[in-house]
């Protein structure tokens, strides 16, 4: 089992938001090699999430 390291260090956004980057780009990478998803279905599948949040937005914007 992996051993958890415990630190206070403190990063600035724009290093956590690169670190999320890279983590999401790394589990992609080894989800299509793999054969769990296909780029086709990775492809939709932002598609799919983009269209919900603008529907979301939309339906916030309307409340006001």
């Amino acid at each position: 089992m992996a051993e958890r390291i415990i630190t206070q260090t403190v990063i600035s956004a724009e290093e956590a938001l690169q670190t999320e980057i890279i983590l999401n780009q790394a589990l992609i990478d080894i989800l299509i090699v793999k054969g769990f998803i296909s780029e086709d279905e990775l492809i939709n599948g932002i598609r799919k999430i983009k269209k919900e949040r603008e529907l979301l937005a939309g339906s916030w914007d309307s409340l006001s």
